[in-house]
Formats: structure tokens, C-alpha cells, sequence
């Protein structure tokens, strides 16, 4: 007798093998694992933050490329099993990133980059002034767009500013990038450095900002003053020609202006004839009126006289003209009350025609100003503590119904390539994490600044340091994934986290390769001006030293 439930024990069996075998991958010995991780981390990394003329001539597989191939090793070799992948990635990051972009491709849409370039040359008086625009509208957009998206919006902005008024590029250059750098530290949103730590570290985004924003005021005015001293010489050559080029471009920026207050005027002037045309009929009106008014007193008149010639019936006829003259007031008053109520209703109506008007007219300003409407909302829930992906991607929504639109424009501005790359370089990091984490963080660990109830100056300064060196060899997204799982099992407190992301997003500026946002300038401006490493690296060090050095005490002190 065949025995039926060892059968199926046994079928199940084979199943659940089968099914593990078509997710298994290739397992390499584990004394060879940490050396095999160690070549596919290191030299990933050299693709991904090496420069494309120098490492990357033979093989321009891009950042993306080098992310997808670092992580699909990790994973067909066994470092990573393939079903920790959805764990792994950071999904609230990724959401973010690509709600970030949607929104910024709506406001690209809304003409704000257009209202930006008419105010960097509106009535600008010197290269100074002009300076002090490009750093400000840099810095304050990078907080909300990105630092990244900011500088491939603003830099041919910048650039056909300096093409009209014959400035020179560099100066200007730099300070779309470092200002962009600096700005962004302000809020969370404001790269993707910043989106990690937030997401990872549970940061509230009220207590981020309030202890991010004042060293990130500080540290723009700071990297300003240093441009302007900086770049004294080279702008004070300029400043005469600047003069004279900016009278001749100012009216046609004032003209463009005007074009819109003609037709604001336009608009009034045919309001006044509009409500000129009403008077007038209702003047017209009241005549009608009047006229019928004397038609019925000439009535009476003549009826009165036809009376006073029949002299012979005046006593017969008394109580009949009685009659008739209360008649005749019954009729007055009739018609009197007609009119009022046709008044009454003519009021009714026009009033509610004019505030069902100025309903559409507060819809149309409203639907015109949408886009702002949706950032200030947006801005709102995270100072309440919204999920920050999840609320972008809400406020995305609502203006993909206001549009009405086939969205496939929306689709193809997310950088789907940045996305892949930020996944594969999670399952990057990770791998390299769990090889050598332990080794890593007890080198690194007596020197993070944990405790917050008793501050070591000495122990900050060297964190600093530290994560000013290796932000620009290993990168500051690369950076900041390796330490965050190191952080959250060592419960540090949020100074720590925010300082990670100040020290981290401010050591972008120290080198050329140091920051995405850098090189993003770089590329767009290379058909004019190719900036070098070096004098790159000039102005750099300088600002990035002297930004940290102001902004970490702040961070501390407000932080802890």
C-alpha cells in the first residue's frame, strides 16, 4: 500500500527545491568574498566618480552603467541574495527623487526659470549686484528643486546673461555651483545626500530645517563675499561696458513689462466703457420712466378740464371725478411698485452676475498660480511631518488633473538614468557593508560625535575632517549610504544626522569631481569656458574650508 501523504511530502519537497534553486545564484567561497567585494566596490567607485576623458575614455558606460554592473555582481555572486533587493534599496528615496523631478519639470512649465532670468539683468547696476542675483537664486531654488536640477536649469540662463553684457563666464560659473551646493543643505529635498538621511535617519523635516537654515544663510553669504573678493579684479574690468550693455537691455526687459501693463490697461479701459454703456442705459431707463410718469399727470390734467367746462353737472359729476382720481393714484401706484420691483430684480441680477464674476476670476488666478500653490502646500505638510515622497507625489498628481494632459512629457523629464543609479548603488554599498562594516566602523567610531549630552569639540572637528576627505574619494551619496546603517544601530542623535548632511553637501565644493551639481556646470558650460581642475580648486578649497568652519558650530550648537 502506497503511502499517499509521504507522497505528497515528498512532491512539496521537490517544489520548494526547484523554487529555491531558480533563485539561487553563484555562491563563492567565503574567504574569497571580502577580496571580491572589495575589487567590484573599488573599482565601480573609480568609474562612477572618475572623470569621462580620464578612466572612463574606452569604456563610457556612464555613471548608471558602472552602478548596474558593481550591483549585479554583488548579487550573482552571492554577496546579496536577490530577494534582499526590495530591502535593500532605500524605496522612499527613490520616490522622492522622482516626485522631485515631475514637480520641478511643472514649475520649469510655469515660466519660473523665465521670471528668474529677467531678474539677474532687471535694473542691475554693477557685476557685483549681478553677482549677488546668480548666488541667490542658485541657493534659494537648490533648496526646493535640488542642487542638481538648478544647475542645468540656471547655468545657460547664466551664461547668456554673461553672452549679452560680455562678462566672464568663469566668475559666474562658480557661483551657480558652489552656491548651489550650499543653498541645498537647507532642507532635506534639497539633494539626494540630504533625501537619504532624512529617510533613513527619521529626521522630522521641522528640525532639520531649523538647525539647517541658519548655516546655510551663513555659509551663501560667506561663499558671496568670497567670490566678490575673490573675483574684485576681473569684475572691476567689467564694470563700465556693464553699465552701458545693461541700459540697452533694460528696455527691452521694461518693454516686455509694459506689453503686459498695456493690456492690464486694455482690460480697465474696456471695463470703464463697459459700465459707461450701463449707465447709459439705465438713464435711458429712468427717461422711460419719467416719460410715462407725465403721460399720466397730462392725463389728469385733461380730464380735470374736460370737469371744469361741464359746470352744469359738477354736483352730479362730483362723486364720479372722486372716483376716477382715486382710480387714476390706484394706477400710480401700481406702476410705481412695478417699477420698484423691476429695479429691485435688476439689481438682484446684476449683483449676482458680478459675484458669479469674480468667482471665475479668482478660479482663473487660482488655476494660473496653481503650480505655486501646490509647492506652498507641499512645503506645509513637511514642516507637519508628512512623508515627504508620498506628499510630492500627491501634490504631482493634483496638477496632473488640473492639466488635463497626456503625462508623457512628466514621464521623460524624471532622469530615469540618476534613479538606476542610486539603486544599484544601494545594493553597491550594501554589499560592501557587510563585508567590511565591522573593520570600517571601529576605525571611524571613536571619532563620531554620538553623545549629545556631552560635546567633544576635538572628536567633531576630526568627524568633519573625515567626512570632508572622503566625501571627495569616495563620493558624498556613496558616503553617506555606507554610514547610515552604522549610525541607526548606534542610535545617533539627529545633530549627528544633520551634521553628516551639512559637512557632507558642503564638501561638494571642495574639488571639481566633488559634486554631481559641479560637474553638471562644467558640462554645460564647456562650448564657452572649460573649467580646469585646478582653478577649480583655487577658489574651492578656501570657501569650503571657511563655510565649515562657521557652519558646523552653528549645527552643533542648535542641534544637540
Amino acid at each position: 500500500m502506497i503511502d499517499t501523504n509521504s507522497s505528497d511530502i515528498s512532491n512539496n519537497n521537490n517544489n520548494n527545491n526547484n523554487n529555491n534553486n531558480s533563485s539561487n545564484v553563484f555562491e563563492i567561497n567565503s574567504s574569497v568574498k571580502p577580496y571580491f567585494t572589495c575589487i567590484v566596490f573599488v573599482v565601480s567607485l573609480i568609474f562612477i566618480c572618475s572623470s569621462k576623458n580620464i578612466v572612463t575614455k574606452h569604456l563610457p558606460i556612464g555613471r548608471a552603467g558602472s552602478s548596474i554592473i558593481g550591483a549585479t555582481l554583488m548579487v550573482y555572486f552571492g554577496i546579496i541574495q536577490p530577494k534582499e533587493i526590495g530591502t535593500v534599496i532605500n524605496w522612499d528615496t527613490i520616490i522622492l527623487l522622482m516626485s522631485m523631478m515631475m514637480l520641478s519639470n511643472y514649475m520649469e512649465q510655469a515660466n519660473i526659470w523665465g521670471m528668474a532670468s529677467k531678474i539677474l539683468l532687471w535694473k542691475c547696476k554693477s557685476t557685483s549686484i549681478f553677482m549677488i542675483r546668480v548666488c541667490l537664486i542658485s541657493s534659494i531654488m537648490s533648496s526646493i528643486l535640488t542642487n542638481d536640477t538648478v544647475c542645468v536649469t540656471l547655468t545657460p540662463i547664466v551664461i547668456n546673461a554673461c553672452k549679452s553684457t560680455n562678462l566672464p563666464f568663469f566668475p559666474f560659473l562658480m557661483a551657480i555651483a558652489t552656491s548651489a551646493n550650499i543653498g541645498s543643505s537647507a532642507l532635506p529635498v534639497g539633494n539626494p545626500q540630504n533625501m537619504i538621511i532624512a529617510t533613513a535617519g527619521g529626521l522630522n523635516f521641522f528640525n532639520f530645517f531649523k538647525v539647517s537654515i541658519v548655516s546655510s544663510i551663513l555659509g551663501v553669504c560667506v561663499n558671496t563675499l568670497l567670490l566678490l573678493l575673490y573675483f574684485k579684479k576681473d569684475l572691476k574690468n567689467y564694470n563700465l561696458n556693464f553699465n552701458q550693455l545693461i541700459e540697452t537691455i533694460n528696455p527691452i526687459i521694461d518693454g516686455d513689462n509694459e506689453d503686459g501693463a498695456n493690456i492690464e490697461k486694455n482690460e480697465k479701459e474696456m471695463e470703464n466703457i463697459n459700465k459707461e454703456n450701463y449707465n447709459n442705459e439705465n438713464e435711458n431707463e429712468n427717461e422711460n420712466e419719467n416719460q410715462d410718469n407725465i403721460e399720466i399727470i397730462d392725463l389728469k390734467e385733461n380730464k380735470e378740464n374736460t370737469n371744469r367746462n361741464n359746470g352744469h353737472a359738477i354736483l352730479v359729476a362730483a362723486s364720479m371725478d372722486s372716483i376716477d382720481l382715486s382710480d387714476c393714484s390706484i394706477i400710480d401706484d401700481a406702476i410705481n411698485n412695478k417699477k420698484k420691483k423691476e429695479n429691485l430684480f435688476q439689481i438682484y441680477f446684476n449683483s449676482k452676475e458680478k459675484s458669479i464674476e469674480t468667482i471665475v476670476n479668482i478660479i482663473k488666478l487660482i488655476f494660473k498660480v496653481r503650480v505655486a500653490i501646490i509647492l506652498a502646500l507641499i512645503l506645509i505638510e513637511f514642516f507637519i511631518g508628512m512623508h515627504m515622497g508620498f506628499t510630492v507625489l500627491f501634490g504631482v498628481s493634483i496638477l496632473m488633473i488640473c492639466e488635463r494632459k497626456d503625462i508623457g512629457d512628466i514621464i521623460n523629464s524624471v532622469d530615469w538614468e540618476l534613479l538606476l543609479f542610486f539603486s544599484g548603488l544601494f545594493v553597491l554599498v550594501e554589499g560592501f557593508d557587510r563585508q567590511f562594516a565591522k573593520e570600517a566602523w571601529i576605525i571611524l567610531e571613536p571619532f563620531v560625535p554620538i553623545d549629545s549630552t556631552h560635546l567633544n569639540v576635538l572628536k567633531i572637528f576630526i568627524f568633519s575632517i573625515l567626512i570632508l576627505v572622503l566625501c571627495n574619494i569616495l563620493g558624498n551619496v556613496p558616503l553617506v549610504l555606507s554610514l547610515s546603517p552604522r549610525l541607526l544601530e548606534a542610535l545617533a542623535p539627529d545633530f549627528t544626522w544633520i551634521l553628516l548632511a551639512f559637512v557632507s553637501t558642503v564638501a561638494g565644493n571642495l574639488t571639481l569631481v566633488g559634486s554631481v551639481a559641479n560637474l553638471i556646470v562644467a558640462e554645460k558650460s564647456k562650448a564657452y569656458h572649460e573649467i580646469g581642475f585646478l582653478e577649480y580648486l583655487k577658489f574651492g578649497v578656501p570657501s569650503t574650508i571657511i563655510v565649515i568652519l562657521i557652519g558646523v558650530p552653528i549645527v552643533v550648537l542648535i542641534g544637540k
